[in-house]
């Protein structure tokens, strides 16, 4: 595990100090790359969730409910993660009054064709 930490800073690092130069800049590239993580991470858990209501409902066998009702727990514990994480990261930006200054929203955006694939939110 330390190796793949290692290796993944050795190769992001650079780019990350090429394209950025400011903390500043770094922070808005982190929210920048958070609002297309967020959703993805919620739609997961979601998805997750919906499976194992469907193992658990669809099942007779006690074992494949036992599973149904792991997924279900997981699921709710990845989404209540996900959406506390994300609050903190709100609450970070707004105490210290990181991005967010053109009156945007601090939800995260779905980048699609209106919006020009994220470039607006």
């Amino acid at each position: 595990m330390k190796k793949i930490i290692a290796f993944s800073f050795v190769v992001c690092a650079p780019l990350l100090v090429s394209a950025v130069t400011t903390i500043d800049n770094i922070l808005d590239q982190l929210i920048g790359w958070l609002n297309y993580i967020v959703p993805a991470l919620i739609t997961i858990a979601v998805v997750y969730f919906i499976w194992g209501v469907l193992t658990f409902m669809g099942s007779s066998d006690e074992e494949a409910k036992k599973m149904g009702r792991t997924k279900i727990i997981n699921g709710l514990v990845g989404l209540f993660v996900i959406v506390a994480f994300w609050g903190i990261i709100a609450v970070v930006k707004n105490t210290f009054g990181i991005g967010n200054t053109t009156g945007q929203s601090i939800t995260p955006c779905v980048p699609n064709s209106s919006n020009h694939m994220g470039q607006d939110c």
